[in-house]
């Protein structure tokens, strides 16, 4: 069965609601300034200064960002096509949840995951 776009989006703020994404303030800064050095670039429409930052409060209210852009900025490539325009919304957050679990481990100091951002940023 096909999930409404509204189903989508409930089931995408409830992984977000679910994340354990508890760091201090400092290593969110760290990691960013870390990152940043390295030229990191997820392809997320969120300006990499705001993502780098980003905390669960502040995630969900980027993906209320995201679903209140204008159809002509979020969905440039289909702007007169709804369902098309909805599901670029959805891929939008799902990359940007998908790389923010990514950041997540990179701040709880995951080596796999930094060896992957070393492998992409540092080795190429």
């Amino acid at each position: 069965m096909q999930q409404t776009f509204q189903q989508q989006i409930d089931g995408l703020r409830d992984q977000v609601r679910q994340l354990d994404d508890d760091c201090s303030n400092d290593i969110v800064e760290e990691t960013a300034t870390r990152l940043k050095g390295l030229n990191f670039s997820p392809p997320v429409i969120t300006p990499l200064d705001t993502f780098l930052r980003l905390q669960r409060r502040e995630l969900l209210a980027e993906i209320e960002r995201i679903l209140a852009m204008p159809d002509a900025q979020a969905c440039a490539l289909a702007p007169d096509n709804t369902k098309k325009c909805e599901d670029l919304r959805v891929q939008f957050i799902t990359v940007l949840i998908y790389y923010y679990k990514k950041l997540v481990q990179l701040r709880k100091g995951n080596p796999e995951d930094w060896d992957e951002v070393d492998d992409l940023y540092v080795h190429d």
